[in-house]
């Protein structure tokens, strides 16, 4: 069984990572989104490197293990129900009971959202170090996204009271530096090492949450205008915004024969969709480094993107293609790719070579491991090196 209160073992870092569950069972569980498939990957290497790891994990219906590939797993009990401030308040409490008794030398907690303060504050208070690690660009501008203004606040506060700030590339780099004038630690995400698809292409996919900014009415219209294409759609999510939008996906695909829309999947079924992918096609306003497009890209999948182009990657060395937020060059992009969909093999080299070079597990995992200040094989501290590269 899970580890539960009262742990004496120390941890060179814990990961708070509670919606990360459905990747440590070994059922179909729908997978969780990008943020939670990157903190596992690091928490794997980090622990083949012979560095003590832990997961604090919310428990769901299915059974936890007590480890993987040399993490502990910590369960935290599943979340309360209730009114709002009351749940907000037990919620509170169970993660403070659950990280409190903790040995480490540092807790990570990504992506924002209020429990980065809780997790700072718990951090401060047993003087340990906190690193906030970025899973989006709209991190720099949550008060877009997030409408509680309690929920804004912790996020703030827990940024204020990082030690460290780790973001994924060099946009966010610099929001980070402008909006909240902090010098951060750039540390690409990491591409899970593939065996190049042998699939054929067979349709567009589309994978993503239910919510406005993910803009799934602009891949439907996609569809419609590209009659002669497939596409797949995998809206992910749960609550009321994400039914509606469920429901408005389906009023506006009527009459599409070409768009199938597919229920949620676990990451095992994610890949065997990718690999069948003409492209990877996102439509959000606002990203960070999808973990569907390294995954798409390590198996030699092109991207196609409305209006994000993460750090310039997809131009700039040719993985796909970029419109620019314009939607007539979003169909144009889509035609090609479409109509040269059985013959890929530069633009699938050009992605795999990428992946290889910029986001290898162990250089990114060794870059982790300086900037959390974790002592290597021979016991020295490497962080001044990171300490260097920040200087602003």
């Amino acid at each position: 069984m899970t580890h539960s209160y009262g742990r004496t073992s120390h941890h060179e870092v814990v990961f708070y990572a509670p919606r990360i569950s459905p990747l440590l069972n070994s059922n179909e569980d729908p997978a969780p989104g990008g943020a939670e498939v990157q903190v596992l990957l690091l928490a794997r290497e980090l622990a083949a490197r012979g560095h003590r790891v832990a997961l604090v994990v919310r428990q769901g219906e299915a059974r936890l293990p007590s480890e993987t590939g040399g993490i502990t797993i910590i369960s935290q009990p599943t979340l309360y129900s209730g009114p709002q401030i009351l749940r907000s308040v037990r919620n509170a409490a169970t993660t403070i009971r659950t990280l409190w008794p903790l040995d480490t030398t540092v807790f990570v907690q990504r992506a924002a959202g209020r429990e980065t303060g809780l997790v700072a504050l718990i951090a401060k208070a047993r003087r340990r170090r906190f690193v906030y690690s970025s899973a989006n660009v709209i991190d720099f501008a949550y008060h877009c996204l997030e409408r509680r203004r309690s929920n804004v606040a912790f996020f703030h506060l827990g940024i204020k009271l990082a030690d460290d700030v780790v973001v994924q590339t060099a946009e966010q780099e610099e929001l980070c530096r402008s909006r909240f004038r902090r010098a951060p630690i750039l540390v690409k995400s990491l591409a899970e090492p593939a065996e190049q698809r042998t699939a054929k292409p067979e349709a567009f996919l589309w994978v993503g949450r239910s919510v406005a900014y993910k803009q799934p009415l602009a891949y439907v219209e996609l569809a419609r205008r590209l009659p002669d294409a497939l596409f797949w759609m995998v809206p992910t999510g749960k609550g009321e915004a994400a039914h509606q939008l469920r429901c408005a996906i389906d009023e506006a695909r009527r009459g599409l024969d070409n768009l199938e829309v597919l229920g949620e999947r676990s990451r095992h079924q994610l890949t065997r969709l990718i690999e069948r992918a003409v492209a990877l096609v996102n439509t959000a306003d606002y990203e960070g480094m999808p973990n569907v497009f390294l995954e798409a890209w390590s198996r030699g999948v092109p991207a196609l993107a409305l209006s994000h182009d993460p750090d310039g990657v997809i131009s700039r060395e040719q993985l796909g293609g970029f419109a620019q937020n314009d939607s007539d060059r979003f169909v144009e992009l889509a035609q090609q790719l479409w109509s040269g969909r059985y013959h890929q093999e530069d633009i699938a080299l050009r992605c795999m070579r990428y992946t290889q070079r910029e986001h290898s597990p162990k250089v990114i995992a060794a870059r982790w491991a300086e900037a959390l200040g974790l002592m290597n094989r021979s016991g020295l501290r490497r962080r001044e090196t990171i300490r260097r590269d920040r200087a602003v």
